[in-house]
């Protein structure tokens, strides 16, 4: 399932209470000492889009306690899964990977760092937020639709033996021209 994120749903207690919680773009150096926790979800894979310009992530923290994060794809050519790519509008930006520590969950916390997120690259002209939530993960998908996400469209990729099949529709207001070239099958190497 594809899904935007134009206006942000947030909880207003959430909201009011955002004051006391610190939100940045984490650095390489942090990215590293977090990477260490295995329960944060963060790989060297992670760090190195880091490091190399390709994502930011939003981090936010209560004290010195990881509440949860948030990543975006930095690139206007967004990678979706190995060999998908989708051409994003000038406006928006690709939202592809979201935690939220267990502790800190049920509180509307990844909603408020949509909101934080969208604050910080409005300066870009960044106004929307895109994702891809895999149509069996309802728990992910649960939590997108709380923020505010609404369908945009529709990738369905099938694989038999070495051939790859691509399904595309998409919501014309979302995508104006063709963010992808063709619906072509390839072969899997």
């Amino acid at each position: 399932m594809l899904v935007a994120l134009t206006k942000p749903n947030c909880i207003e207690r959430t909201s009011a209470a955002s004051k006391f919680y610190d939100f940045h773009f984490a650095s390489v150096v942090e990215l590293e000492a977090l990477k260490k926790y295995p329960d944060y979800e963060i790989d060297q894979l992670d760090v190195d889009r880091v490091r190399n310009g390709i994502s930011r992530c939003l981090v936010q923290f209560d004290g010195n306690q990881l509440t949860g994060y948030t990543w975006v794809w930095l690139k206007k050519l967004a990678y979706i899964t190995d060999g998908f790519y989708l051409n994003l509008p000038d406006d928006a930006i690709y939202n592809y990977k979201a935690l939220t520590v267990p502790a800190y969950r049920g509180y509307g916390f990844q909603g408020l760092r949509h909101l934080k997120l969208l604050e910080l690259l409005r300066p870009e002209g960044i106004t929307r937020l895109f994702g891809f939530v895999d149509s069996y993960n309802t728990q992910s998908f649960r939590g997108v639709k709380k923020s505010g996400f609404e369908p945009v469209g529709e990738l369905v990729i099938t694989k038999r033996g070495a051939t790859v099949h691509t399904q595309l529709r998409l919501r014309a207001d979302f995508w104006p021209g063709r963010p992808v070239l063709d619906d072509m099958p390839c072969s899997v190497a």
